[in-house]
């Protein structure tokens, strides 16, 4: 086998377009060890289409519509999934052991940020809450940077 046929060679000949399909089975870390084998790897693979295909992959509450509009604040698709990433583990409901201020905190997505809120308890009586609607505090704010780097705040009330 010739020495130009082998190795990175094979997959750098591969159309640009099939790289998002390759790597879409790969982790973000993967991606990126992937890149630093390898210059000409790393050209094709810090594509927006490669980055683009794993942020949509973490699926994170976001609509693909949502990841697109998000990429205008960054600098890179790579610098939006550096955020993602960052912020996967926090999304969703969290329950507190200490239940005095309200144990439950929903974690949603803003505009290239998330909102980390606790629900403030209230009765409930047998047609459901009697006060209106469900009351909340914020407990956290996190803020993708241009980089894909966060930045955190704590508001005070």
């Amino acid at each position: 086998m010739p020495s130009d046929i082998c190795g990175s060679s094979l997959l750098l000949a591969l159309p640009d377009d099939i790289f998002p399909v390759i790597t879409s089975s790969l982790s973000p870390r993967d991606v990126c060890s992937l890149g630093i084998s390898c210059p000409g790897l790393n050209s094709v693979l810090s594509s927006d289409e490669v980055w683009l295909a794993q942020c949509n992959k973490l699926g994170i509450l976001l609509p693909f519509s949502n990841l697109v509009e998000w990429r205008e604040g960054v600098s890179s698709y790579k610098a939006l999934c550096r955020f993602l990433m960052t912020i996967h583990p926090l999304m969703g409901i969290w329950v507190h052991e200490t239940p005095v201020l309200g144990n439950v905190v929903y974690v949603m997505p803003g505009f290239l940020s998330v909102f980390g809120c606790r629900i403030i308890p209230q009765k409930i009586g047998h047609l459901g809450l009697e006060d209106g609607p469900i009351l909340w505090r914020p407990v956290f704010v996190i803020i993708c940077k241009y980089d894909g780097s966060t930045s955190f705040f704590f508001p005070t009330t």
